[in-house]
């Protein structure tokens, strides 16, 4: 039986937090802590969960390397992380300025470097699967998502990009970019 319409639009509300905070945040980081905030707010995706529902957090560290896992946490939640955190690096490289386009700029080649990495290339190395199934099962996949994240590019991190510029740009801290640099 059918479940009714999806409206998704390929995107989970984690992950679309999760990209919008990206998309907002990492452009002011410099380059190796984009990476780390990006592979940790990855992680809290799929660990949040498992916590929530009472896996201890031993099991969940053993999931990380456990392909066969069936909790929110395996393989796959390293690889994202990971897979993340190169997306993280990319958005430093952009100078933030708060215009839609820019996020949707961001938003559609992090998505397409992220679901490069997580799907063709982890799909076969984890769950076996081969690559050319992984590679054109990708495909629908990806266009889907490239359609969420650009709707919440267009719409909702230009919404909340003058607070967050306001904020940061009056902190001094070692992992943010020199204000300076931002203007």
């Amino acid at each position: 039986m059918a479940s009714g319409l999806d409206f998704s639009l390929g995107i989970s509300w984690q992950f679309g937090a999760l990209a919008v905070l990206s998309m907002l945040l990492l452009p002011f980081f410099r380059g190796r802590y984009a990476f780390m905030a990006a592979a940790f707010g990855y992680s809290l995706v799929d660990m949040v969960p498992a916590l929530l529902s009472g896996v201890s957090p031993t099991i969940i560290l053993f999931s990380l390397f456990d392909a066969k896992s069936t909790s929110t946490v395996g393989l796959w939640t390293l690889f994202g992380a990971i897979s993340w955190g190169v997306v993280g690096l990319l958005f430093t490289l952009q100078k933030p300025n708060g215009s839609p386009l820019t996020f949707a700029k961001l938003g559609i080649a992090g998505t397409l470097i992220f679901d490069a990495i997580t799907g063709p290339v982890l799909s076969p190395l984890v769950w076996g699967m081969p690559f050319w199934d992984a590679l054109v099962g990708q495909v629908p996949f990806t266009a889907k998502h490239l359609i969420g994240i650009a709707a919440v590019s267009l719409m909702l991190a230009p919404l909340l990009f003058p607070s967050v510029n306001k904020a940061l740009a009056k902190k001094d801290w070692v992992f943010l970019k020199p204000a300076a640099s931002l203007s």
